[in-house]
């Protein structure tokens, strides 16, 4: 091949990297303004970056299979949530940001491009350097509250995430040293056939485990979202997670795990512990982010099944349950950072809120949502979960996959009496002789918007699979 097919083959490759270099190149300029400007303009500055990072995602590019020397992978069934990912970074903007607005967006936007080379990644390389990536920037993110409190908590962060990345890192080595190479699309299941390359891939698994808070990888999770700024919070709880459940998934969909693995076998315990954990957890909390954290964890556990369940609906189920997912934790943590602001952080002080009846009233929308009540898209997404692992039951007849059904149901029954702990302050306790609390209008017309689309998409739930379409339609 000669000098000028290379580099031609090289600028047809890097299509498969536009949006990624577009943030990048994003993330540097936020820098520069951010040393001149007002933090209004970095606000808007930000915003206008996501939505062309969103325009370049919807354009796409033509490009599929293994590109850049097979070190990334484009897949038309994963496409689409690189799109999601961006697309929902827009809901950051709801909360504003006043101190360290410049570091706060770079870290941000930087913490995004590690999780969409997550979903794209097919070499180990480029696996490790992405969930880096975006661990680095939620470390530092999470010191952004400069209390001691969160001084503590970005400590104990790093230290639970240099130990998964040793792990993860270790296995990764032994994968290589036992096939032969670090590129997945290369792998055969028969490579796995064995205890040792077996192991390698549940220590790797576990440093993914990390980003996506399953157990045993989940001790990180309540201490950091409690004391973390709340808007790098209701990030962190979605942007890394859903691009590390991508990219779990792609090794499932390579055909490299059978069901009778160990792996498999690891994979649902670790799933059924995280959601008895991430419930039994959320019981005894006072503390209400807390509280919202360890259910945050058993979603988790929610998400996992999506991950090894491979059906003809499964991907589509993941796509409607990861929109809603998103526009739940991004309203509960919105609305519980108003009440924050009021000085109210406990869950039995929200009782000093019942003069506002409206925010209280959305809130609980959310919370009845996130539990998977009807009329809210939340029962939805819930009600397509438990379809597939049961779809998946009824085809390989796997006694732990039908206890895993079992759990979620039982779990999604018991987040209601946690859940409903907020709601039962505000609306059903004896009234308080306290000055009324009132919040801003901004606050209230969010809160309320996040219910109408909660309620929209319940009764028209199309309107998620077409956003998926959108995302794809170049490539179809």
């Amino acid at each position: 091949m000669s000098l000028n097919d290379q580099l031609n083959q090289i600028l047809n490759d890097l299509q498969a990297v536009w949006l990624e270099s577009t943030l990048m190149l994003g993330a540097v300029m936020v820098l520069i303004v951010g040393l001149f400007s007002s933090k209004a303009i970095l606000l808007w500055l930000t915003f206008a970056l996501v939505m062309i990072g969103g325009f370049v995602a919807y354009q796409g590019g033509t490009l599929s299979g293994e590109v850049m020397l097979g070190s990334i992978f484009i897949s038309e069934d994963f496409r689409p949530f690189s799109g999601l990912l961006v697309c929902s970074s827009l809901l950051l903007l709801v909360f504003g940001r006043e101190k360290h607005a410049t570091e706060f967006y770079f870290l941000l936007l930087s913490m995004l491009i590690g999780s969409l080379f997550m979903i794209k990644a097919n070499n180990l390389l480029i696996v490790y350097l992405s969930v880096e990536l975006a661990s680095f920037a939620g470390y530092i993110l999470t010191n952004f509250s400069f209390e001691r409190r969160s001084f503590e908590a970005g400590i104990k962060y790093l230290l639970f995430g240099a130990i998964s990345s040793s792990i993860m890192l270790f296995g990764m080595a032994l994968l290589y040293g036992s096939t032969g190479t670090i590129y997945l699309s290369e792998w055969d299941a028969t490579f796995f056939n064995n205890w040792v390359t077996q192991t390698a891939m549940i220590m790797m698994f576990l440093g993914l485990f990390f980003k996506i808070s399953i157990f045993p990888s989940h001790l990180w999770v309540p201490t950091t979202y409690q004391t973390a700024p709340i808007d790098a919070t209701a990030y962190m709880s979605v942007i890394p997670k859903l691009a590390a459940l991508v990219l779990l998934k792609r090794f499932f969909s390579l055909g490299l795990i059978r069901t009778d693995d160990l792996v498999f076998q690891v994979i649902v315990f670790s799933g059924i512990v995280t959601l008895i954990v991430g419930t039994l957890g959320a019981f005894i909390q006072s503390n209400a982010r807390r509280m919202v954290s360890f259910g945050a964890i058993a979603h988790s556990g929610f998400l996992l099944p999506f991950v090894f369940v491979q059906s003809d609906t499964s991907l589509d189920s993941f796509w409607f349950y990861s929109c809603i997912y998103i526009l739940m934790n991004f309203a509960v943590f919105y609305i519980i950072d108003a009440y924050e602001k009021k000085g109210i952080h406990s869950i039995n002080s929200y009782e000093l809120s019942q003069s506002n009846v409206l925010l209280g009233v959305a809130l609980m929308f959310i919370l009845i949502s996130l539990v998977g009540i009807p009329p809210l898209a939340g029962f939805t997404s819930k009600f397509l979960l438990f379809s597939t692992i049961w779809e998946f039951y009824e085809i390989t007849e796997i006694s732990s996959v039908l206890w895993y059904l079992v759990v979620a149901i039982l779990i999604a029954v018991g987040s209601l009496f946690f859940y409903l702990r907020i709601p039962k302050k505000v609306f059903l306790s004896k009234p308080k002789d306290n000055p009324p609390i009132d919040f801003s209008f901004s606050t209230k017309i969010w809160a309320t918007l996040f219910c109408i689309a909660l309620l929209i998409l319940f009764f028209v739930p199309d309107l998620v699979m077409k956003a998926k379409y959108l995302l794809n339609i170049n490539h179809e």
